[in-house]
């Protein structure tokens, strides 16, 4: 049934987009609607573990504007996003599993500014600048990508600079332990937790620096308190980024640093990371330390598809910390859009 299920996303999809006028949008149009989707696939030899080759993401969705005529500068956004099963027994006949929501969305936008509501990108994730390779990429760095059960909000942009503020209500409402008293606590019986996000970002065509604060009350033992800095700066085809992160649940920073350099279909980048853990758990202290580095090389075969090669080099501080170990990984990946009027 499971199976079925996946297999009606998909078709629903495509079907969707055959029922809509089936011209290619012009950039001047106001309505549109667009099917995507993304796959990958990797090959991975790490230190100490079999070799494995895996599909890292197939994924599919569908997103459409149109604006609302009552109403001048206004306009209407929505977006679905799926994670498909992956990843079953190699000899089986199919991968197995649920579809999984990425994002489900709605959004409001007009010369006040926009809100969305529902599944959407945690506004944190733009500062996670090191995010940007592949195998074990953003090592170290905290925060979810995403944020569901939110109402966000993105002031309109003042010289490069927009400001944004998100609230989740029952940010965990799903059966959860505490990894301390062991004591397990379900959405009925606990009280509301509420998570919060706001941050501040400046943009131009070169230049990005982003400040993001995360907040969850009641998280587990204590509250999660996480602020995030990112930036990147272009210089023509070279660029630099990094990322600072500080969480006071557990005494954890990280601080990441990273260059880009894209020569004809050729992309390189180069990160470091380093992180240190002050934590004091279950009454036991611990001065921990570690970094990684990445050395990435993406080709592009086509606009749709491209090839890449990594390493990553983990110190040791970092494999006792129980973070991975040295890796090299090969793939391709492939993505697919297409965009109507409707």
């Amino acid at each position: 049934m499971q199976d079925v299920n996946s297999k009606l996303l998909v078709v629903g999809c495509l079907s969707f987009g055959l029922l809509c006028n089936p011209t290619l949008a012009d950039e001047n149009t106001d309505k549109k609607f667009e099917i995507y989707g993304e796959l990958e696939v990797r090959s991975v030899d790490r230190d100490g573990i079999d070799h494995d080759t895996f599909v890292d993401k197939a994924r599919i969705g569908m997103k459409g504007t149109h604006p609302v005529e009552k109403f001048n500068d206004f306009k209407t956004r929505w977006q679905i996003e799926y994670d498909l099963p992956l990843n079953s027994l190699a000899t089986d006949d199919v991968d197995s599993g649920d579809a999984r929501v990425r994002k489900a969305q709605i959004n409001l936008q007009g010369h006040f500014g926009e809100f969305i509501f529902g599944r959407q990108n945690n506004g944190l994730v733009d500062t996670k600048k090191m995010d940007q390779f592949r195998n074990d990429s953003g090592v170290f760095l905290r925060g979810p990508d995403r944020i569901g059960n939110t109402i966000s909000y993105v002031t309109p942009s003042f010289s490069g600079f927009h400001g944004y503020a998100q609230v989740a209500a029952d940010a965990f409402t799903e059966e959860s332990t505490d990894p301390v008293t062991e004591v397990t606590t379900n959405g009925e019986q606990s009280e509301d937790i509420d998570a919060t996000t706001f941050g501040i970002n400046y943009l131009t065509d070169n230049v990005y620096v982003g400040l993001s604060r995360f907040d969850v009350d009641e998280f587990y033992t204590g509250e999660l308190e996480l602020t995030s800095l990112g930036f990147q700066v272009g210089f023509g085809d070279f660029a630099v980024f990094g990322t600072h992160q500080d969480e006071s649940f557990d005494d954890f920073t990280v601080a990441g640093l990273g260059v880009s350099y894209a020569l004809n279909d050729w992309t390189f980048k180069l990160g470091h990371t380093v992180f240190e853990d002050d934590a004091n758990l279950a009454g036991e202290t611990s001065d921990d330390e570690g970094a990684a580095t990445t050395l990435l090389a993406n080709y592009s075969l086509t606009d749709h598809v491209g090839l890449f090669v990594q390493y990553i080099d983990y110190d040791s501080d970092a494999e006792d910390g129980g973070f991975g170990g040295d890796a090299i990984s090969i793939g391709v990946d492939a993505s697919l859009s297409k965009l109507f009027t409707y």
